[in-house]
């Protein structure tokens, strides 16, 4: 699941091998990550072709599993981000004014070009100000099986995925597109696909090459 996801987050850019930070963690501004929106994935699976069949160990197709009985499960990958407790932040903030403390959560740039006494500093991370965090967590959802049609299933279904996101970033969130065999949830699956949420256009018809 790392590798697909690694391979899904660079594939945009052009495929450069370079992709921006969301603004909310590049600029380090705590309100965009104390801010959080409720969103609702919503996409219509509409048919498949030419569904790989299962495999052995040495790569040949098992022959009493040749009748594929497919069905999709649509899963959003959301990642754990801090919470920033304001009333927390004060507080502290308070304390620091007392103590007349500096700041020890200074980040400077990891850049060997550059001596340890010019480095640029950047502001501290909103992670180190708040102390609770959500737990990272998977949504799915799934259509029904298309029994006895591995060449060409049609679901023509719609499925609602309702998820919250952290900071407008959308390109940090993945969805995976999974063909499963029915009653095989233990055996690899039959073809899959996972991209950027934030990559995707809306209402536009996409074909996967799972």
């Amino acid at each position: 699941m790392g590798y697909m996801i690694n391979h899904a987050m660079f594939q945009r850019n052009g495929r450069s091998g370079y992709v921006l930070k969301p603004s909310a963690i590049r600029l380090a501004q705590k309100d965009l990550l104390a801010k959080r929106t409720t969103h609702s994935f919503d996409v219509a699976v509409i048919s498949a072709q030419q569904l790989p069949r299962p495999k052995d160990a040495s790569g040949h197709e098992v022959a009493d599993k040749a009748i594929l009985d497919p069905y999709v499960e649509v899963t959003l990958f959301i990642p754990d981000w801090p919470i920033v407790s304001e009333a927390k932040h004060k507080e502290k903030g308070k304390e620091k004014e007392k103590a007349k403390i500096k700041d020890p959560q200074d980040l400077s740039v990891n850049d060997d070009d550059h001596p340890a006494h010019s480095r640029p500093s950047t502001p501290p991370l909103p992670s180190a100000i708040g102390i609770a965090s959500t737990p990272s967590r998977t949504v799915s959802s799934r259509t029904s099986v298309v029994r006895k049609n591995g060449f060409n299933p049609i679901w023509e279904e719609k499925l609602s995925i309702p998820f919250d996101c952290v900071g407008d970033m959308m390109d940090l969130i993945f969805v995976r597109f999974v063909v499963h065999q029915e009653d095989k949830d233990t055996e690899e699956p039959l073809a899959v696909y996972c991209a950027s949420l934030g990559s995707l256009q809306l209402g536009m018809l996409r074909f996967f090459f799972l």
